[in-house]
């Protein structure tokens, strides 16, 4: 029983870590909170889809009214990443983690060609604003900006309407203006910027506004960045621009968070008109706690481990050395076995030379016929438990070499024996 137990302790324990070690690996799927179909977001969604696939993660890409509902979503355990407009208060206490920011969105304003609206925000008093749903990023936006612009009393009514139909509700009349923040390459953002029948409000006072609205900034867009035939912008241009963070739940895994992070890189590093090459992704104030790994890698890029190890091994190396540090000491153990294995069996037949030794010294010191008959008895005994001892084939030759050794004390009996009688 020892032996076994000598055995499978060890055994399990290299299980045990193989097991541990085969648990680093990424889950298989992820659930990714974006946006309304066919939005920004979504269409951001489908590179990120497509990049995790290279590495055998499936992203399910869950459709929502926005950031405010994709906050809800990882809150309640319904998505495991989302995307999540800057300027938005994330609730600190449960968990959350950036994966880090993203990419900058533009917050623009557009009105329809007939429309009258000034650039100065301090003039919209009675503004009818087509600003997403209330779920929304847009409408948590809105909402910021007339805070920050001071609007608050002057009677602006938020028209729940986003994307495709904020420009419906400019070309019925149902809006006066309507609010984006979205991606630069957001097919109804391009929409908006192509369509004659809709004109860009170009927002007075960018700056000093920028300073009052939590996360936002302020970008100059180059004129004729967007097009140069016709020019659009006509002109340089300052506008608003909200950052878009990735947000995940704590319990992310660190190889899902090693490959998002990588993604992002690939995704959003090129220049653009309002980033430079590189600028994004960063680790530049999050609106929660980073994740460590996601952290890492974008700030310092992949480690040389990337090279050699599966990306899911070279994400965690820390956490598989403290799996590999017990093998450290295992390792002598493991050598010592088959040393140990030898040293047991022939033991067993050792053991048996304590006894053998002491029975020679007690017929070397008999005197009466008594005497060597009890030694003649004992070793007989002695060669009946060496004879029924179970040994492996290899080990055979200790016990073999012992009876031999029997015999020759057989032998001298016999030769006391004889002497006894010829005595008589």
């Amino acid at each position: 029983m020892r032996l076994f137990l000598f055995f499978l302790v060890p055994a399990l324990f290299v299980v045990l870590i193989a097991f541990l070690i085969l648990g680093l690996k990424p889950p298989t799927s992820i659930r990714l909170a974006a946006g309304i179909d066919g939005g920004g977001y979504w269409q951001i969604a489908q590179l990120y889809k497509a990049e995790l696939a290279r590495d055998g993660i499936e992203v399910e890409v869950i459709q929502t009214e926005g950031s405010l509902e994709n906050i809800s979503k990882l809150v309640s355990g319904g998505a495991d990443i989302a995307f999540v407009q800057g300027g938005i208060d994330i609730p600190q206490d449960v968990g959350l983690q950036s994966v880090g920011a993203m990419f900058p969105e533009p917050l623009v304003i557009f009105k329809s060609k007939f429309g009258v609206i000034g650039s100065n925000p301090g003039e919209w008093s009675e503004l009818r604003l087509a600003a997403g749903s209330e779920e929304s990023g847009t409408r948590a936006a809105a909402i910021a900006l007339i805070k920050a612009a001071g609007l608050q009393n002057v009677g602006i009514k938020l028209i729940d309407a986003s994307g495709t139909a904020a420009l419906n509700a400019l070309y019925n009349n149902l809006a006066d203006a309507a609010l984006f923040v979205t991606p630069l390459d957001s097919p109804y953002l391009m929409e908006a910027i192509f369509d004659p029948e809709v004109i860009f409000v170009p927002m007075a006072l960018v700056d000093a506004i920028a300073l009052k609205f939590p996360g936002a900034r302020s970008v100059t867009v180059p004129a004729g960045s967007i097009t140069l035939d016709p020019p659009r912008p006509p002109e340089d241009v300052k506008i608003l621009t909200l950052t878009a963070s990735m947000i995940a739940t704590a319990d992310l895994h660190p190889a899902a968070a090693d490959r998002l992070a990588n993604a992002a890189l690939k995704i959003h590093g090129e220049r653009s008109i309002l980033q430079d090459p590189r600028e994004y992704p960063n680790t530049d104030s999050p609106p929660v706690p980073l994740n460590k790994v996601a952290s890492e890698l974008i700030t310092s890029g992949s480690n040389v481990l990337h090279n050699y190890l599966p990306y899911w091994i070279a994400a965690q190396f820390g956490r598989v050395l403290l799996l590999l540090l017990p093998l450290l000491f295992l390792a002598p153990l493991l050598r010592v076995i088959p040393s140990g294995y030898v040293w047991f069996q022939k033991r067993r037949v050792w053991r048996f030379y304590q006894r053998i030794a002491a029975l020679e010294q007690e017929l070397s010191e008999a005197t009466t016929a008594e005497e060597v008959n009890a030694v003649a008895n004992n070793i007989e005994e002695l060669d009946m438990n060496l004879a029924t001892l179970k040994l492996p084939l290899a080990y055979r030759q200790g016990a073999y070499d012992a009876r031999l050794h029997i015999d020759l004390i057989r032998q001298e009996i016999l030769r006391r024996r004889a002497v006894q009688v010829q005595a008589q």
